[in-house]
């Protein structure tokens, strides 16, 4: 006749901790594999007036590039993917701005936004994002702001701007600004990062930049002459 194990204090705990933690694993697995077959994508369209408008652009995850447009209306044109629920594309114009985000609505497999933006010249701007690089080329806005948690964030201005404000969290800044004798008061922090300014400087300047960046190095130089 076999003989039963007493339960100690320590078998007890293992019990205790070890049931929950593979059953928790095993749950982790089936939602992975379930996600795996629920992977879709969609094209993403947008299109909306800007004119005398400021403009937000927030992303959930993915990467984020924005170019000049050509005319007064932002545009957005890109790929969505996501895994058994949609990620959505939300945009809402008021009088004073326009905006557009994205949203992942399942935290297992895979949901990402590859975005090109269409910018309409000297409009104010503001962009985020979640989780993914923020490029912008040609900038003509005089005000900017940009905030990103996990990506490289890059603004190249064509245009001498008036207030620019950057946070980041994990990953570099680098501003590149518009060649010329322009100085800026400029503060840029870096507490596990380097940070070089390489364009003029003076504390009384009115065109103020403002870069703070947690974990990464901040460049802030000027473009070559066109």
């Amino acid at each position: 006749m076999r003989r039963r194990l007493p339960i100690t204090t320590g078998r007890l705990l293992a019990l205790l901790v070890g049931v929950p933690a593979c059953l928790c694993v095993i749950g982790l697995v089936a939602v992975g594999f379930v996600a795996d077959a629920g992977k879709g994508k969609y094209q993403v369209h947008v299109d909306l007036p800007a004119r005398g408008r400021a403009v937000h652009i927030s992303i959930s995850a993915g990467n984020l590039t924005v170019v000049p447009a050509r005319g007064d209306r932002l545009r957005l044109t890109g790929t969505a993917r996501y895994s058994l629920i949609r990620s959505t594309v939300t945009s809402r114009v008021t009088s004073e701005r326009v905006s557009a985000w994205s949203r992942c609505h399942f935290i297992f497999g895979d949901c990402s936004f590859k975005l090109d933006i269409a910018l309409p010249a000297g409009a104010p701007a503001y962009f985020s994002s979640a989780s993914g690089d923020i490029t912008v080329n040609g900038l003509t806005s005089a005000q900017v702001t940009a905030s990103g948690n996990a990506g490289d964030i890059t603004l190249i201005f064509a245009a001498v701007p008036d207030h620019v404000r950057v946070s980041d969290q994990f990953g570099d800044v680098t501003l590149v600004l518009p060649p010329g004798r322009t100085a800026y008061r400029i503060n840029a922090q870096t507490p596990l990062g380097q940070s070089s300014v390489r364009v003029p400087t003076s504390p009384s300047s009115r065109h103020v930049i403002s870069v703070n960046d947690s974990s990464g190095d901040i460049v802030i130089k000027a473009g070559s002459p066109a």
